[in-house]
């Protein structure tokens, strides 16, 4: 067993006993620094040395005052933004008069004006233009003539004679009849009248050009409506023919002239070929033809 002593014992307690003190001492130091900086805290002049040139000392005695005076709830109340200022009226621009030439004395000419001196007006593109007056009206471009017409062809209608000459070879359908080109008899359904080469042919009722052609039977043809289903075919014509097809052409009007018989018709010498129809069955021409003293 360790002994111990009455001496060990007393080093002991001596060395709690001055760390205690020790202790207490840093203790009271600790305590009377930090009441000096709290009273010193609240004097008047205190304040640290970085703040000395740029704070502004208030005193206790101040803030009371101040914040009995201000009111607490414009902290929480919303900024009203400021109404823009009224927009500025325009200013009106005055109005200039027109200037009024003045009137010369009397006794004196009126005086001429120099080309280019007049304004000229302006004009809006967006105006609508003012309707044509009488003037520009009798101006503007004439209505085109009517259409050209003809009498439409009736049973009660006589033809004229495309040329004046003798019968060569007459219309027959019921009864064969000999036809000196192709030496035999056969039924003819048109009629040949005899001419002079180069003789005029007419019209022999108004009408329409449906056709111009040629054939080996008619040779050279001039086809014609005279309306109300009534056709009339002009053959052994010439070359040169006076109308179109198209054409409306008038009773007597010229169509050609008497050419060269086809290889169908040489034997008859010159001559026209004349054939009618009505809704496309031949009809006998003679039986409408004016006799030759009218």
């Amino acid at each position: 067993m360790k002994n111990t002593t009455p001496q060990a014992e007393d080093s002991i307690f001596k060395k709690k006993g001055f760390f205690i003190a020790l202790y207490s001492c840093l203790g009271v130091v600790a305590i009377l620094a930090l009441v000096i900086t709290v009273t010193n805290f609240g004097q008047p002049g205190y304040q640290a040395e970085a703040y000395e040139e740029d704070a502004a000392y208030v005193g206790v005695d101040q803030v009371a005052p101040y914040m009995a005076q201000a009111d607490e709830e414009a902290w929480f109340r919303p900024r009203q933004t400021p109404a823009p200022p009224p927009a500025a009226e325009p200013t009106p621009q005055p109005v200039r008069p027109t200037p009024t030439p003045p009137t010369p004395p009397p006794g004196l000419p009126d005086p001429v004006p120099i080309p280019g001196s007049e304004p000229t007006p302006d004009i809006d593109p967006t105006q609508t233009p003012a309707p044509p007056t009488a003037e520009t009206e009798a101006e503007s471009p004439q209505a085109p003539p009517p259409v050209a017409s003809f009498d439409p062809f009736t049973e009660t209608t006589r033809l004229l004679w495309p040329v004046y000459g003798d019968i060569a070879m007459r219309f027959s359908m019921d009864a064969l009849i000999y036809d000196p080109t192709l030496d035999q008899f056969r039924t003819n359904d048109d009629l040949r009248i005899s001419a002079e080469a180069g003789a005029h042919v007419q019209a022999s009722a108004g009408g329409r050009v449906l056709a111009i052609g040629r054939n080996v039977v008619r040779g050279n043809y001039v086809k014609i409506d005279h309306g109300n289903g009534w056709v009339a075919t002009y053959g052994q014509l010439s070359d040169s023919k006076l109308v179109t097809t198209g054409d409306i052409v008038q009773p007597g009007q010229l169509l050609g002239t008497v050419g060269t018989p086809s290889l169908f018709g040489n034997q008859h010498g010159y001559h026209v070929n004349l054939r009618l129809t009505n809704q496309d069955k031949a009809i006998d021409p003679y039986t409408f033809l004016m006799s030759r003293g009218n």
